[in-house]
């Protein structure tokens, strides 16, 4: 009888060993590269909003910082912790509930200094609230199915089509808002997302450096991807932005007419020279023209704004 039992016990162990090692397994083809896992690290601090300047929030309470000044540009989610809805600047009272995400990137002042990446406001009047995190790696487990792995390798969320039907738009350095009941206390936390929002994409523009950053990932420009300030319009390189973002791109010869497609889906269509933008059967004018400059094709930073809704800063501040 004893050897039965020592057989079963030792049966038992091989199989919670095997299912712990294909879980591993499974979390490590998400791993993100080192470069992305660092540079995209995301530390929070929960609490009140204790302080709020022209372009700057001050935080108080639990987490990374307990006293924390946080900047705000035009590429900080600011959202509302019940629903995910954007929440004006403006809006934003001293003494309000909030949690607050930025980058490890912080001044040794007193109190610290940093940037922040989203600040989720308020707290919802039942359940808990939604929780900030950028994608790290996605894995398809089905047609209805995706396993995300936030940059940080602590949560690993599943999303079906039930909760988020474009499953395909979450991608590698998307900007997520998610929900959920219950995390499995394992590492990273395994969690099925009750609601989830995709966060508009984030571009960075610096000027002086001649850098651009497309959610938090920074763009390897080719001799002729120019950035070109013409008075008040930064005119930037379309092709190597959105197809970091994920975006395929159609070129019209004939007319000299640009096809943006996510997917199947055509998102824009624009002409060179003509400031009139096409969104579905929405025409968008615009101060300024794409411009074709040695074969490639320049828009106007309100192109990814007005038409794409994306977050745009435009700064010739160091990086």
């Amino acid at each position: 009888m004893k050897k039965i039992l020592l057989m079963f016990s030792m049966l038992m162990i091989f199989m919670s060993c095997s299912i712990a090692l294909a879980d591993e397994q499974q979390i490590a083809m998400l791993q993100p590269s080192a470069a992305s896992w660092y540079h995209n690290n995301v530390i929070f601090t929960k609490g009140q909003m204790t302080e709020l300047g022209e372009n700057s929030v001050r935080v108080e309470g639990d987490g990374g910082y307990r006293d924390i000044v946080l900047n705000i540009s035009a590429t900080t989610h600011i959202v509302n912790a019940e629903d995910g809805k954007p929440v004006p600047f403006s809006s934003l009272q001293k003494g309000g509930d909030v949690v607050a995400y930025y980058g490890p990137g912080v001044s040794k002042s007193m109190p610290p200094q940093g940037n922040a990446f989203a600040l989720v406001v308020g707290t919802p009047a039942k359940g808990g609230a939604g929780i900030y995190m950028k994608v790290g790696s996605v894995q398809k487990v089905d047609d209805d199915r995706i396993k995300v792995l936030s940059s940080n390798g602590d949560r690993l969320i599943t999303v079906t089509n039930e909760v988020f039907p474009n499953l395909n738009a979450i991608r590698e350095g998307s900007d997520l808002l998610v929900w959920y009941d219950i995390m499995t206390m394992s590492i990273p936390g395994q969690a099925g997302a009750t609601k989830a929002v995709l966060l508009p994409a984030t571009i960075k523009v610096h000027l002086g450096a001649g850098v651009i950053v497309a959610n938090g990932k920074e763009l390897v420009l080719g001799q002729d991807d120019r950035i070109i300030t013409k008075g008040k319009i930064v005119l930037l390189p379309l092709r190597i932005i959105v197809e970091n973002l994920g975006y395929n791109i159609v070129w019209q010869a004939e007319q000299k007419q640009v096809e943006l497609k996510d997917g199947g889906d055509t998102v824009a269509v624009f002409k060179i020279g003509s400031n009139s933008y096409q969104k579905g059967q929405e025409v968008i004018g615009l101060a300024g023209a794409p411009e074709l400059v040695n074969g490639k094709t320049l828009v106007p930073v309100e192109f990814f704004t007005d038409v794409l809704n994306m977050k745009v800063s435009v700064s010739n501040s160091p990086i």
